[in-house]
């Protein structure tokens, strides 16, 4: 998935350890190939260009701890964006050749499974990387298209929560951050004080992905649904409730007035460093990998996490049909190419990254959470930052597993930010959502089957 984590990833083509071999980016199928040390496992990540150098580090490592378990080495490929991950999957299934594992979002899984070429887990297959019950089981949710078709195992979580500033809290009087969207806004007009440009939370319209997320949240907890029909053959995004998500997001900034009205070119950076410079008392769709950053800002040791609200604005308790939906299911799964012939040596890869230790060992690195339970809680216990976010993952809710998710994504994209011009240049009403969400909706409509 491309998530909103606020990490920023760019192409680096660079990365191959043990064998020192230069490797281009789109990569070739090393699998099965022999060296001096055995054979050769092809392994496609992300780039990550925050943590350049420990991205290095690490993949230095595990390469040496692959080598000692199994006397063989890996090569590493690497993508920067969401378009060169669809590609490298696709030229890779067409070609039937590439690399032997793919980390994937966990909304690519989807696109991953329709090329039908990856391998679906057996029993077999989940025992050899640690078994079934190793993972939190809302990430279980995106493995496949089902249980008994699984394609992916979880790797790494990144649960949504709310950062919110203690300081300005503390100085409401507000002693715990909110759990109802009618609290938020009630809690952000008390810390909203424009004389100095600060306000209680903010909106970032011109983001890729943030709106979205956002929108679909509020439309899961109002019991509208995922903006696709559960036979994923019907488009849901210009519904009645799907239209109250958008208004209301938009709402804080035009009429609570909690928001700051020039945000409306903001992307997720720009909200953090918002945050991060004390302007901003909440800030939703945030990660544990924001924690870096945040801690070099003017707020370090003044910031908490906590999931975000649960129940719609308006009510005191969700719709019997709201589903809680603190964040979607997110993170990386790791799946492993049908044309590779080193499949055991795959499962013991997936087996080394998501045991115990190397889980641990990650989350110190990367700020990622662990996907391994025993892990996650062994940190939660000792980390209250920590403990937010895996409390955030048990409300978990997963998106459709479509492949017209990427699209659709997109769709809404285009929406937001027309939305967000119109109330930039003063033309914004509420009555231009509806026939907006009506286009994207009709776009999507047209690719599904």
């Amino acid at each position: 998935m491309k998530a909103s984590s606020r990490l920023m990833i760019l192409c680096s083509c660079w990365i191959v350890l043990l064998p020192l071999v230069l490797v281009a980016c789109g990569g070739s199928s090393g699998s099965g190939s022999t060296n001096s040390g055995g054979q050769t496992l092809h392994v496609l990540v992300g780039a990550n260009t925050t943590f350049a150098a420990q991205q290095k580090q690490w993949m230095q490592q595990i390469g040496n701890d692959f080598h000692k378990a199994t006397g063989s080495s890996i090569v590493w490929d690497t993508y920067s964006s969401s378009s060169e991950e669809q590609t490298k999957i696709q030229t890779s299934i067409v070609s039937g050749s590439g690399p032997d594992i793919f980390s994937l979002g966990t909304t690519f899984v989807p696109t991953a499974q329709a090329t039908k070429g990856f391998t679906t887990l057996t029993a077999d297959d989940w025992n050899k990387v640690g078994g079934k019950s190793r993972f939190f089981p809302q990430q279980m949710t995106m493995a496949g298209s089902s249980p008994d078709q699984a394609i992916a195992v979880p790797w790494v979580m990144r649960p949504f929560g709310m950062a919110y500033n203690m300081d300005l809290f503390k100085k409401a009087g507000i002693s715990a951050p909110p759990t109802t969207w009618s609290d938020f806004v009630t809690d952000a007009k008390k810390m909203t004080d424009t004389s100095a440009g600060v306000y209680g939370a903010e909106i970032d319209p011109s983001d890729s992905f943030d709106p979205w997320k956002i929108w679909w949240t509020f439309n899961e907890q109002m019991g509208g649904g995922s903006f696709l029909s559960p036979d994923l053959k019907t488009a849901e995004m210009n519904t009645p409730t799907a239209v109250n998500s958008v208004k209301f997001w938009f709402d804080w900034a035009t009429t609570f007035k909690i928001a700051d009205p020039n945000s409306m070119t903001w992307k997720a950076t720009d909200a953090t460093s918002a945050f991060g410079n004390g302007k901003v008392a909440m800030l939703n769709m945030v990660t544990p990998t924001i924690t870096p950053t945040l801690q070099k800002s003017s707020v370090a040791g003044k910031y908490a996490f906590a999931p975000m609200p649960t129940v719609p604005y308006g009510m005191q308790q969700r719709p019997a049909n709201g589903a809680p939906a603190s964040t979607i299911v997110s993170g990386d799964m790791l799946a492993v190419a049908d044309y590779s012939n080193v499949k055991d040596l795959a499962f013991k890869f997936i087996n080394l990254v998501t045991d115990y230790q190397h889980q641990l060992d990650w989350t110190q690195t990367f700020g990622d959470l662990p996907a391994n339970v025993q892990a996650a809680n062994y940190l939660s216990n000792k980390d209250p930052k920590t403990a937010a976010f895996v409390k955030a993952e048990q409300g978990a809710t997963p998106t459709p597993f479509s492949g017209e998710w990427g699209p659709l994504e997109i769709s809404l994209a285009s929406v937001s930010s027309k939305l967000a011009n119109s109330v930039a240049t003063n033309h914004y009403n509420p009555s231009q959502i509806k026939p907006l969400l009506d286009q994207a909706n009709k776009e999507i409509q047209s690719k599904l089957h």
